[in-house]
């Protein structure tokens, strides 16, 4: 009976380094977490440090090349997003001109982003009003210098005889 005893050990032996080794794994995987996760709080500590030591020169002091790389890329990141928000900007507006809208008072086909019907005049609130669509949403305009319209507050061409927003007779 000593050769199955021999066996019978070095199964035990083997099971158990197979255990000790599964534990192994299990122990380093939630080594791993536990280092990301207090990598992630000490990234937000630094972060909430950043921000209430930028403008203070004590603690600036010998960390200035930090301060200022830190502060060059917040700079980057906001132009960034400005280009990223402009691009978004642009899509939504490239997709609602290309959005065709059929209006039901003369048939002409116009784009979701006209501001009127240029075949009878009428404004695009009463296209949509009359096709029981919602009138679509106008970005809100910057602060109009020189003449505007009297009717709509669209920026007008000295000059110009209609309001190319609302089709208003201007002169009068």
């Amino acid at each position: 009976m000593g050769f199955l005893d021999d066996v019978q050990a070095s199964l035990n032996r083997g099971v158990a380094g197979a255990n000790r080794g599964v534990e192994s794994m299990k122990l380093k995987n939630q080594l791993n977490d536990a280092m990301k996760r207090r990598q992630a709080l000490a990234a937000q500590l630094g972060a909430s440090l950043y921000d209430i030591t930028k403008d203070d020169p004590s603690f600036r002091m010998g960390r200035e090349q930090l301060f200022d790389g830190i502060a060059q890329i917040d700079a980057e990141r906001a132009s960034i997003q400005a280009q990223l928000d402009e691009i978004e900007r642009q899509n939504a507006a490239s997709q609602q001109a290309a959005t065709v809208v059929v209006c039901p008072f003369c048939h002409t086909r116009i784009s979701a982003s006209d501001m009127f019907c240029a075949g009878c005049g009428k404004s695009m609130a009463d296209i949509m009003a009359a096709s029981g669509a919602a009138a679509p949403a106008v970005p809100a305009a910057a602060p109009v210098e020189g003449p505007v319209c009297p009717k709509c507050g669209a920026p007008v061409s000295e000059g110009d005889a209609f309001c190319m927003s609302c089709g208003q007779k201007l002169g009068e």
